[in-house]
């Protein structure tokens, strides 16, 4: 019993979270038709079952459909994505885009970024071309920490994606509802679901910058008194309180949506 009802605590702990982002900037509005980048991993499968409960209990009324993109030269079976996006009452299609093979002919110095750009491309065009005017996407707190720690390392600037954007030559708005969710808490939550994974197997995501930023980020958690969980909340008040016209405001809420170039890693 007490199993139970700790599990039910950590699931109103996470729809808090969500709902909480979704209202602070404004992502969801009456008839949305919002497509969810589905790729395979925990994040997004955990985010359209999300995103189908939300729908079930929300006044505004909105759709959902998932779309994946495989990056594989042969072709991934992706039949249990599509089952996962048929309980969850999203019409799904999966696309073919041999990314892998253009990164390996192409020799990229910065081959996440070239992956990033494609993808972009893809997710933008394919989310017109379906009918849907949202892009939902499966980025976490622990993504926002390591997204805001490499911007500041590597390119001498403090900022981060936006929980809520405008694309400027698509007019796609993205949003990222777990911005508020511990990878975590979205770890125990797919196991609890069986949420299906599918492994791409990206070659180059050992050996990313973020990967690297993610272990020294766990290097540091280790030292007494300075967790990790602590390292984070330390990096989002600074996102939310610095002032900067790239921090997240939420005060403004929907009187203003940050417009941006079409990049969305």
């Amino acid at each position: 019993m007490r199993k139970r009802a700790d599990r039910r605590s950590e699931c109103g702990k996470i729809s808090r979270s969500i709902g909480r982002a979704v209202s602070d900037f404004s992502m969801i509005r009456r008839g949305d038709r919002i497509l969810v980048g589905l790729s395979g991993g925990k994040d997004s499968g955990f985010l359209l079952r999300a995103l189908s409960g939300l729908r079930a209990r929300s006044p505004v009324p909105f759709e959902i459909g998932a779309l994946t993109i495989d990056p594989t030269d042969d072709g991934a079976d992706t039949s249990a994505l599509s089952d996962l996006a048929s309980e969850a009452g999203a019409d799904f299609r999966a696309v073919r885009h041999p990314i892998f093979r253009i990164l390996r002919e192409r020799r990229e110095r910065s081959p996440c970024s070239l992956c990033a750009n494609i993808r972009r491309g893809m997710l933008a065009t394919l989310a017109l071309e379906m009918g849907y005017n949202v892009l939902a996407l499966g980025h976490h707190r622990d993504d926002v920490v390591e997204t805001v720690l490499m911007n500041l390392l590597y390119a001498g600037r403090f900022s981060c994606f936006a929980p809520h954007m405008l694309m400027s030559r698509s007019g796609i708005r993205v949003i990222r509802p777990l911005v508020y969710v511990s990878e975590q808490d979205i770890i125990h939550e797919a196991r609890a679901m069986r949420l299906p994974i599918v492994d791409f197997r990206c070659p180059h995501a050992a050996a990313s910058k973020r990967a690297m930023i993610k272990s020294a980020i766990a290097a540091m958690g280790q030292d007494a008194g300075h967790s990790a969980h602590s390292i984070q909340g330390s990096v989002m008040r600074a996102l939310t309180n610095s002032g900067r016209d790239d921090a997240w405001d939420v005060r403004r809420r929907a009187k203003h949506i940050k417009e941006g170039s079409d990049d969305i890693d």
